[in-house]
């Protein structure tokens, strides 16, 4: 499974450099090298519109049915803890990230957020370190891009790893071999239920981020003309 995905990425890759080929653009007067762009640079639409219905069946088949019967199910103080519980499992990659960001001060916070929340707030499934003011911050390998330098470059829609920018997409692939919980659990192939363990818990992540999206992605779909664009043009204006 893991192959076909890094096949399909480096084939949308190979896509689009064969696009900026036809088009007779450079590479230095690309969108991965200057900033202040006013449209969104989207060579593989019609591969990306394509890829952007294949997961939309996905979802509305398997996602939105799961996501609505999980807000129904767990009580809000349940659905909370979960939320942290899956949030505190990945503060490690959080922790590289900010290494790799060279950003010192949250290296420190996220870490003693994850002793904290590990140890006193029964693995993370209370949020004990925001009460004594170690407040949480989001970060991903996109963003590590984004602090080096790099530059969005063209919308790209993956299976599975949804739309994004090129830079965000590639850090969507590339962060979970650097994540130090996949390599304790997902990449050890002599423990089974290590690897089980890493599935569910990155299920219940997609459950929750899906979940705590119905409401407004319901409102889109009937206010929007093209779902497509719409998508597009809100994840891309947070990329610059």
């Amino acid at each position: 499974m893991k192959s076909c995905i890094f096949i399909f990425f480096f084939l949308c890759l190979l896509g689009t450099l064969r696009a900026a080929e036809e088009d007779d653009w450079s590479l230095e007067e690309s969108p991965l090298y200057e900033d202040g762009l006013d449209d969104v640079y989207d060579p593989l639409e019609p591969l990306n519109r394509l890829m952007f219905k294949i997961n939309g069946v996905l979802d509305k088949v398997f996602l939105v049915p799961i996501s609505m019967a999980y807000e129904r199910i767990f009580p809000t103080f349940l659905q909370s803890g979960i939320a942290n519980f899956v949030c505190n499992f990945f503060s490690p990659v959080a922790v590289i990230n900010f290494i790799l960001q060279g950003d010192g001060e949250h290296v420190v916070k996220t870490t003693f957020r994850f002793i904290i929340n590990t140890i006193f707030g029964f693995f993370g499934f209370f949020d004990t370190a925001s009460k004594i003011g170690l407040q949480k911050k989001e970060t991903s390998l996109g963003s590590t891009f984004k602090k080096w330098g790099a530059k969005p470059g063209p919308y790209l829609v993956l299976p599975f790893f949804g739309p994004g920018s090129f830079r965000s997409s590639l850090g969507k692939i590339m962060q979970i071999p650097i994540d130090p919980m996949a390599q304790i659990t997902l990449f050890n192939y002599k423990k089974n239920t290590r690897r089980r363990l890493y599935y569910v818990i990155y299920g219940a992540n997609i459950i929750v981020k899906r979940a705590s999206m119905l409401e407004i992605m319901m409102e889109l779909e009937k206010t929007s003309d093209d779902m497509y664009v719409t998508t597009r043009n809100s994840i891309m204006s947070t990329e610059k």
